[in-house]
């Protein structure tokens, strides 16, 4: 069936895979206001960098084309989906720029390591980037070792800059009283906004054209569909819109209509849900009732002073 969906739209490349692909990135405003932010941040070298977004937001994507772009002065290290202790953490970082320790060194013993590396970095007229995906995994006091990473300087300099990025309960955890002094240093602070109607069309159009293929004629209302089911949420459009080429392959048909987008969630099912749709769902129902009980307090307290009002 691939062979057929590739040869039938005159494609030599699946355009909606789920994988993050720097080609097919697509610079919407938001995400491109996003990454410039990053950019200005670890170029002015102050503080963290957070950057949170729902699941399929396109975060990953961000980041690597960040990591493409980086400008050469700059190492890398890279952690990804972290769930380690101070300590763990530590060897990871040292493990990721290629410094040699032993599993039995002290945790200050592992720090010297790195300040050391990190001194000789800025001797070559170079910086380190340290980036933290999926950072809301970490834990508490791991966050907190950061932060006092963060105080390896010079006179004159930070020695590293620090980029974490993860989903939304990033942000609540950043923000607990056991991490005040965090959330201080913090720099830039950036979401990752959900596509809009217009800008999920443009999107798959410039998916397809990135795989070789041609514009596709798309019926009135069905982009309206696609939107309301995947919420612009790149990851959840690519899943839809990699099924939906499966049907109109299997019935020969080239038009991406309302009943074809329809079909193509049926048989996806549970699995749009279990991609992150339902706590994206489950965090706006929990905004909807903090909004309500603020209006229904603010109507008690409105009714309460026009009751005195009328006493007096």
């Amino acid at each position: 069936m691939h062979s057929d969906y590739l040869s039938f739209f005159g494609l030599n490349d699946h355009p909606f895979r789920l994988t993050p692909d720097t080609r097919y990135f697509f610079p919407s405003s938001k995400h491109k206001a996003v990454l410039e932010v990053m950019k200005y941040g670890i170029q002015r070298g102050e503080g963290f960098i957070v950057v949170t977004g729902d699941p399929g937001s396109g975060k990953t994507m961000l980041l690597r084309v960040l990591l493409k772009e980086l400008d050469p002065a700059f190492e890398t290290a890279l952690i990804i989906a972290p769930t380690l202790e101070p300590k763990e953490l530590l060897q990871a970082i040292l493990e990721d720029i290629g410094v040699d320790f032993n599993p039995s060194d002290t945790k200050e013993r592992l720090v010297k390591k790195f300040r050391d590396y990190l001194i000789d970095l800025v001797n070559k007229g170079k910086r380190l980037l340290l980036v933290i995906d999926e950072a809301q995994n970490l834990p508490l006091s791991s966050i907190e070792e950061i932060r006092l990473l963060s105080n390896l300087e010079m006179e004159d300099r930070k020695l590293f800059q620090i980029l974490l990025v993860g989903q939304p309960s990033l942000e609540s955890k950043l923000k607990s009283p056991e991490l005040s002094q965090f959330a201080q240093r913090v720099s830039v602070w950036e979401r990752v906004a959900h596509l809009s109607l217009e800008e999920t069309i443009w999107y798959v159009q410039h998916r397809l054209g990135k795989a070789g293929g041609s514009h596709i004629p798309i019926e009135k209302g069905a982009e309206k569909i696609l939107h309301r089911s995947t919420q612009g949420i790149p990851r959840l459009i690519n899943k839809v819109m990699d099924r939906s080429l499966l049907v109109m392959a299997a019935k020969f048909q080239r038009r991406l209509t309302k009943d074809v987008i329809k079909e193509a969630i049926r048989s996806l099912g549970p699995t749009l849900e279990d991609d992150g749709l339902k706590q994206i769902r489950s965090n706006w129902i929990t905004m909807g009732l903090v909004s309500l009980a603020i209006l229904v307090l603010a109507f008690i307290g409105f009714t309460i002073w026009w009751f005195l009002g009328k006493r007096l």
